[in-house]
């Protein structure tokens, strides 16, 4: 059987795999599923991708969920022109550096506007103003990011030319435009960009994926979409060119999971390299020498030479190209499991440690045991997910050894267990998988990246800037609540 896409165009990657595969000429069959008739919950297509989510890849036997991971598949099988997915090494971190900063600042927050006016409404759920102030704050402010940040100095996001970063992105930032709120309008470099992609993307091919996005708002006035079942919204109303060594600067904060990720992997794999320390909690990520380091002001940051490399997982790709780790690290296939644990683990484990750990110590005020429960359910189902299928199946997350994806999700899901909530009591296949990597990576090093995060916070380190202490609670209210 050839290739089967399975999509739903009112969803933003389903949008950009479309887009990619037909402006290549990959030849496919659309299998619809249909997310606002709850069609991904049916046990036909749980078969095909159990975590009920689109788009899927089904090629033959293999099957691969997660744009990304479909968008470089693809890419690769079909031998697409060189810029989509560039073979140059610092030019596909780029495109890896924006990836990663899209899942973060980008998906969750641009999908809202389809939430709040389509879904909602459907469903007679009450979505409050004050939500949707916060969440076109938000937007503009990933908006000023992209302008001043990626499309600073060149005309597409990664490079001069258009890559799968500008496709992702498009189609993100398509998805507010349809819904009433051009976040174009405004911001001049930003709308040039759009006419420039989707010139070289065809106006037509643009015009035929969009249909679906640009429609749903006169369907919902002339009252023909039929309110969904409850298995198409149930998990939503609850929330939202030197030599090798030479040079190399990681800035980093041991509290966190991607930056404790790039420690271990660097001292794992024996690469030679200066830390520079960045204490988040201290500001230190706000000062102007850091912002010339990164102007995105997030950690962990890599400097190689005149090179600047920032989000985890475009810097781990960095490390095992530059300094040819063992191929066990970053196995074909990988992007699936590193896109799927950003959303399903990576998020939901830091809202866990920020409200059983951050608030409290900075606030003040008492662990909010009810907000704590609910944040640790919505990370349940992915931990279900990892014990009873991924690790039923295989030693390691992605292959039959260790690779990234292990070292990542390892260093996320220790953050709350750090804190007493043990995420691996009773799910054998994943404390097994715990063993396993800790015997692999070797106690010593273990225990060196997670000292900080073991020990209690100094408790005057809330005392020492109440400023920056006042608007850091203000921050972890409005993400947490």
């Amino acid at each position: 059987m050839g290739l089967e896409l399975y999509l739903d165009m009112l969803s933003q990657p389903c949008r950009a795999v479309y887009i990619f595969a037909q402006r290549n000429r990959i030849p496919f069959e659309l299998r619809s599923v249909e997310l606002l008739k709850g069609q991904q919950r049916s046990p036909e297509f749980s078969q095909i991708n159990s975590l009920q989510k689109v788009p899927v890849l089904k090629d033959g036997d293999f099957i691969l969920t997660e744009s990304t991971a479909i968008l470089i598949y693809l890419s690769l099988k079909y031998q697409t022109e060189a810029h989509w997915y560039p073979p140059d090494l610092q030019t596909r971190s780029r495109v890896h550096e924006y990836l990663g900063w899209h899942a973060d600042s980008i998906r969750g927050i641009f999908g809202v506007p389809l939430w709040t006016q389509v879904l909602a409404p459907l469903i007679g759920a009450e979505v409050p103003e004050e939500k949707v102030r916060r969440n076109r704050a938000f937007m503009d402010h990933a908006l000023q990011q992209l302008e001043d940040t990626f499309l600073k100095g060149r005309p597409f996001l990664a490079s001069n030319q258009v890559s799968l970063a500008d496709l992702m992105a498009l189609e993100e930032l398509i998805q507010p435009t349809a819904m009433g709120y051009d976040v174009f309008a405004g911001r001049p470099r930003l709308a040039m960009w759009r006419e420039q992609v989707e010139a070289f993307l065809g106006v037509e091919l643009c015009k035929e994926a969009h249909g679906a996005i640009f429609s749903i708002q006169e369907q919902m006035a002339k009252k023909t979409i039929m309110v969904p079942p409850p298995e198409a919204h149930h998990r939503r109303t609850g929330e939202g060119a030197q030599e090798a060594g030479m040079g190399l600067e990681l800035f980093l904060d041991l509290y966190s999971p991607p930056c404790r990720s790039v420690y271990i992997f660097a001292r794992k794999n024996a690469i030679p390299f200066q830390l520079r320390s960045v204490q988040l909690a201290r500001g230190d990520h706000l000062k102007s020498e850091f912002l010339e380091v990164n102007p995105l002001g997030k950690v962990p940051a890599l400097r190689d030479g005149d090179f600047l490399l920032a989000e985890s997982v475009a810097i781990l790709l960095y490390l095992s190209r530059k300094f040819q780790a063992v191929d066990h690290w970053y196995p074909l296939g990988l992007q699936a499991s590193l896109a799927w644990q950003h959303s399903a683990i990576q998020l939901p484990a830091t809202n866990v440690y920020l409200c059983k750990s951050l608030l409290p110590h900075f606030s003040g005020q008492p662990v909010d045991s009810m907000k704590l429960e609910c944040l640790l359910g919505r990370l349940r189902p992915a931990l279900q997910h990892l014990d009873r299928t991924v690790l039923t199946a295989r030693s390691f997350l992605a292959t039959e050894q260790i690779s990234l994806a292990d070292l990542v999700v390892f260093s996320e899901l220790m953050q709350p267990t750090a804190l007493g909530c043990d995420l691996f009591r009773d799910r054998p296949h994943l404390a097994a998988w715990r063993a396993r990597v800790e015997a692999f990576l070797g106690p010593e090093l273990i225990q060196d990246a997670h000292e900080l995060v073991l020990q209690p916070r100094d408790p005057q380190e809330a005392l020492r800037d109440p400023q920056l202490t006042q608007e850091l609670v203000k921050w972890l209210k409005e993400r947490l609540y």
